[in-house]
């Protein structure tokens, strides 16, 4: 009995320290968020990379259990300061032919961070946090001086920087657009249950295992390593796929593809627990996969002004599939026991179906280029990049201008009625 309710505890508090950890954390990812597009995202980065060293100092020296949450709960919202701004930092640098790839890059960080996990087991918990404290201090002094000429403050550059087409519109911002958008709430739903799945996988499962008589440093490994797979596997076909299809189609498949079969794989790691390596690189290859493609969606959902707010908007809402696997989670295993998992992934993968055969649009703004297309000047041949609104706007430029842009467009097979362009421009001289 006494056995039975030191192990109540014991996932009692770690429910606890899921939920809060992960609650802040979201709360810092939409702060940080917002800001990134205000202020230098290389600023931003500095500050979370600093202020997580000093946690991660402070956790090392924590005595009791409110200490070690409290250090969990900073250490939750200053770790938002890194994701949201270094995503658009990796746009800004890379063209979309390889942004796929390049941002698959970035988010391997923390899954290799996660393969090094066993091995620190090795070694008493509180040097590991102490010498890992150190460590950002000291990369934080390099990432100051690697990054310095990025250190430009996003008001800076629109101030400087001319409109060249006054009569455009203005995009909207603000979080009203983005909290009225179907948009957003479409791709945070389902981005939802691939963020309680991470983290179901990395407490749940471990937990699992060791009452199952299994030691969870092998899932642990294969895992990560699934991950690592998963996560640049997804940016390298991203890439190639757009090639010949559709940008936010080929993301809808790959993501809600791998979406499903995470929940597949999970399903087997609490059906047949002495598999649990293999299922665990299936299910770190397809969490990862699915976080990677998810968040590369919500990288670019919003206008150009507002994506980091965008951005850490879905983040935020989908976050709360975090909070759900922690203390409702710990609620739902203490009555009915492990197997709950299995009824779990399945509700969920059939709303993952249905919500995701509504095929709403993945950008906010896709309903605004319906009559207009762009010419990407780093993937194209350099003869145009503009942006044509209607035949009107491409009558009024000069001839040469003009002739110029419909040898580009038509090349392009970015404006079929070429004819009827060509019959107005002439209608317009008479």
């Amino acid at each position: 009995m006494i056995k039975l309710t030191q192990k109540m505890t014991q996932i009692t508090f770690a429910g606890i320290l899921v939920s809060s950890h992960a609650l802040l954390y979201t709360i810092g990812r939409l702060l940080f968020g917002m800001a990134s597009d205000r202020y230098s995202k290389v600023a931003l980065l500095l500050i979370g990379l600093i202020t997580c060293a000093a946690c991660s100092i402070g956790l090392a020296f924590s005595n009791h259990l409110w200490q070690m949450l409290i250090a969990m709960m900073l250490l939750g919202i200053v770790q938002g300061a890194g994701w949201v701004p270094a995503t658009l930092l990796v746009q800004s640098w890379y063209s979309k032919s390889t942004y796929g790839t390049m941002f698959s890059i970035l988010a391997c960080g923390s899954t290799f961070a996660g393969i090094l996990q066993p091995f620190s087991k090795k070694f008493y918990w509180r040097h590991v946090e102490l010498y890992t404290g150190a460590g950002m201090l000291l990369f934080s002094v390099v990432c100051y001086f690697a990054l310095r000429e990025d250190n430009v403050s996003p008001k800076r550059e629109e101030e400087e920087e001319e409109d060249p087409n006054p009569e455009k519109p203005k995009k909207k911002g603000g979080l009203r657009t983005i909290v009225g958008s179907l948009v957003i709430w479409h791709i945070s739903f389902v981005y939802l249950f691939t963020m309680e799945m991470r983290t179901i996988c990395e407490t749940w499962v471990q937990l699992f295992l060791t009452d199952s008589k299994i030691s969870p440093d092998a899932f642990q490994i294969t895992y990560e390593i699934g991950g690592l797979v998963g996560t640049m596997a997804s940016g390298i076909v991203i890439d190639l796929a757009t090639r010949k299809f559709d940008v936010d189609a080929t993301r809808r498949v790959i993501a809600v593809s791998y979406t499903c079969l995470m929940m597949f794989s999970a399903a087997g790691i609490f059906e047949f627990a002495e598999l649990s390596s293999i299922f665990g690189f299936l299910a770190g290859m397809f969490v990862n996969g699915s976080i990677n493609v998810w968040c590369m969606i919500a990288s670019q959902a919003g206008f150009k002004n507002i994506q980091g707010t965008v951005s850490a908007f879905i983040s935020f809402i989908a976050s709360s599939g975090s909070m759900l696997a922690g203390s409702p989670l710990a609620f739902l295993i203490s009555v009915f026991g492990w197997r709950v998992f299995l009824y779990i992934f399945g509700i969920q993968l059939i709303i993952v179906l249905i919500v995701s055969s509504s095929r709403v649009r993945l950008r906010m703004d896709v309903g605004e280029k319906t009559a207009s297309n762009e010419i990407d000047e780093e993937e194209g041949s350099g003869v145009c990049s503009t942006v044509v609104d209607s035949k009107q706007n491409l009558t009024s430029l000069n001839k040469e201008t003009r002739i110029s842009m419909l040898f580009a467009l038509y090349a392009t097979k970015k404006i079929k009625p070429f004819k009827d362009i060509l019959s107005s421009s002439s209608n317009n001289k008479v």
